[in-house]
C-alpha cells in the first residue's frame, strides 16, 4: 500500500491525468463553458485552469468583505433570524474572518467518530497520502452527510457569503495535521474570489498536546496568494513538486510582515470553527505522539455565477450542483 501511495504522489502531479478525469466528468463541468466566456478564459473546460488564465477577473467579493460590513450585517433583515449567540459571533466575522459555534455538534460527535472507525475498519476508504486523514467519508455515511448538510449550519454559511453554499468535500482527521500555516484558497479557488468557506468540527476535546488548530485573526484581509505570487517549477505538463513548499514559505513571509498574532484554538467536543476562504491557519506540533485529534472539516463552495477550481493543481472543481441534477 505504501508503494501505491508513493506512485500516486507522482501520478497526481501529471496534468494529463487530471484532463482524463475531467473528460470523464464533462457532464458536471459543462456548466463552466459560460463562466469561462464570462471571465475571459480561452480554454476547454477539461483543460488545466489557473488564476493566470483569467483575462477578465471579477471585482465582486462576498458582501461582508466590503467596507462598513458590520453596519450592513446588523441591518440585514435575515440577521434577526439567528440566535443572539450566533449574532454575536457573526459581528466579529468582517474584522476577524472567523466565528465559533460552541457545542453545535456535541451530541453527534461520538456517532461521527464511530462512522469513521467503521469506514476504516471495513476498508471502505483508505487514508490519503498523509496517512492521518480520510477524504470524503460523507460518501459512505448518512450521519456524516447529514452533518455537512445541517440546515442551521448551511444557513449561517450562506448568510456570511451572501450566496447559497454547496458542500464540496469532507476531511476526517484522526490526529493533528501539524500543517504549516496556509490559506485554503490555493487548494479550492473561486472566481470571483472568496466564495469558499470551511467548517471545522471538533469531535473531541482538544488540548495543547494534541496539535490544536491555530489561526491569525484578520489575516483574511491580506492579499490572496495564488500560483503567480511566488516562484515554482510547474509547467504545462506537471505540477511542480516545489509548488506547495514555496507556497508555505510565501505565506510565512506574509504572516511575519503582517505582524498579526497567532491564536491557538483549544476546542471542546462539538465546537465548530468557521473560517473565511483566505484566513491563514494551520496545525500546532503534536507533542503527545500517542494522542488523537479527531475532527471533521467540511469545505463549501458557492454555485450559480461562481467558477470553482483548484489553483494549486489547476483542476476545475467537479461538483454536483443542484442545477446539474
Amino acid at each position: 500500500m505504501g508503494i501505491i501511495k508513493q506512485y500516486w504522489s507522482v501520478i497526481r502531479r501529471l496534468k494529463m491525468v487530471h484532463v482524463l478525469y475531467n473528460i470523464r466528468n464533462y457532464g458536471k463541468l459543462k456548466r463552466n463553458v459560460q463562466l469561462y466566456r464570462k471571465f475571459g478564459i480561452r480554454k476547454s473546460v477539461v483543460s488545466p485552469v489557473s488564476h493566470s488564465a483569467i483575462s477578465n477577473p471579477s471585482a465582486e467579493k462576498p458582501w461582508l468583505d466590503n467596507d462598513n460590513a458590520s453596519e450592513f450585517l446588523q441591518k440585514h433583515p435575515a440577521f434577526g433570524e439567528f440566535t443572539a449567540e450566533i449574532q454575536q459571533q457573526m459581528l466579529q466575522w468582517p474584522e476577524n474572518g472567523y466565528m465559533i459555534l460552541q457545542g453545535k455538534f456535541k451530541d453527534l460527535a461520538d456517532k461521527i467518530n464511530a462512522e469513521v472507525d467503521r469506514i476504516i475498519a471495513n476498508k471502505e476508504l483508505d487514508f490519503d497520502y498523509t496517512n492521518s486523514r480520510v477524504m470524503n467519508a460523507w460518501t459512505r455515511s448518512e450521519i456524516i452527510s447529514a452533518a455537512m448538510n445541517d440546515k442551521e449550519l448551511k444557513k449561517v454559511l450562506s448568510f456570511l457569503l451572501g450566496k447559497e453554499v454547496i458542500p464540496f468535500q469532507t476531511i476526517s482527521f484522526l490526529k493533528g495535521s501539524e500543517q504549516e500555516t496556509h490559506s485554503d484558497f490555493i487548494h479550492m479557488t473561486t472566481e470571483p474570489k472568496g466564495y469558499l468557506i470551511a467548517a471545522w468540527i471538533a469531535l473531541e476535546d482538544i488540548g495543547p498536546e494534541q496539535g490544536p488548530l491555530h489561526y491569525y485573526p484578520g489575516s483574511h484581509k491580506l492579499p490572496y496568494v495564488l500560483g503567480d505570487s511566488f516562484e515554482h517549477s510547474s509547467n504545462a505538463w506537471v505540477v511542480g513538486d516545489d509548488l506547495y513548499g514555496n507556497f508555505e514559505k510565501k505565506i510565512a513571509e506574509e504572516v511575519k510582515a503582517s505582524g498579526i498574532p497567532k491564536t491557538i484554538f483549544h476546542a471542546k467536543k462539538g465546537d465548530v470553527l468557521i473560517w473565511h476562504a483566505n484566513l491563514l491557519h494551520g496545525g500546532e506540533e503534536v507533542t503527545n505522539k500517542n494522542s488523537s485529534r479527531k475532527s471533521l472539516v467540511v469545505h463549501y463552495f458557492c454555485g450559480g455565477d461562481v467558477l470553482c477550481y483548484h489553483e494549486i493543481t489547476q483542476r476545475p472543481a467537479v461538483i454536483s450542483f443542484p442545477s446539474a441534477g
